[in-house]
């Protein structure tokens, strides 16, 4: 292990965030539905790197991989703080009814069953979310979507498939 000098350490972490600031802001972004907190969300997990990591600081599949777990969990305790600040003033329904409609203000042009699709999308558990999110959107394979998740590649598999299924029966179905 090489010991850094806070400089190096710096230059180092800069060449990680270029590399891989986009693609986690835009997997926190369809996780919450709001780029603002998703930029606060991308920024907690760099530093939380920057303070935390021992390792060689050079991009790898295995700083991705921690980066997208960070991003999750940090992503996931956003959602729970913006429910309850929400479901102070309003109950469920009206959260889901606001971020149907940042969503439909976002995404306008795109196709009645795109929309459908996501606001199915929206109201899986975080972590049948965090699934398809990885698969669908990111193009993570099994064992990328494994290694970020702490899940084995089978169940992984397994999961997707099932989450897929029901999916489609709702979207066919018109459910939303």
């Amino acid at each position: 292990m090489k010991h850094y000098s806070r400089r190096e350490k710096e230059k180092a972490f800069e060449v990680i965030v270029s590399q891989y600031e986009a693609q986690l802001l835009r997997y926190v972004s369809r996780m919450i539905f709001n780029f603002d907190l998703a930029e606060d969300v991308v920024q907690e997990t760099f530093l939380k790197l920057f303070k935390n990591w021992k390792d060689e600081l050079a991009p790898s599949p295995q700083i991705l991989s921690w980066l997208y777990r960070v991003a999750h969990n940090k992503a996931i305790d956003m959602i729970r703080k913006e429910n309850r600040r929400i479901n102070h003033q309003n109950n469920k329904a009206e959260w889901d009814k606001i971020d149907l409609e940042i969503l439909h203000k976002e995404k306008s042009g795109i196709s009645e069953n795109a929309l459908a699709a996501a606001e199915i999308l929206n109201s899986l558990t975080p972590d049948e979310k965090q699934l398809v999110i990885l698969k669908v959107y990111e193009k993570k394979t099994y064992k990328e979507i494994s290694e970020i998740t702490n899940l084995t590649t089978g169940n992984v598999g397994f999961k997707l498939h099932h989450i897929m299924k029901k999916m489609a029966k709702r979207l066919n179905k018109g459910e939303k």
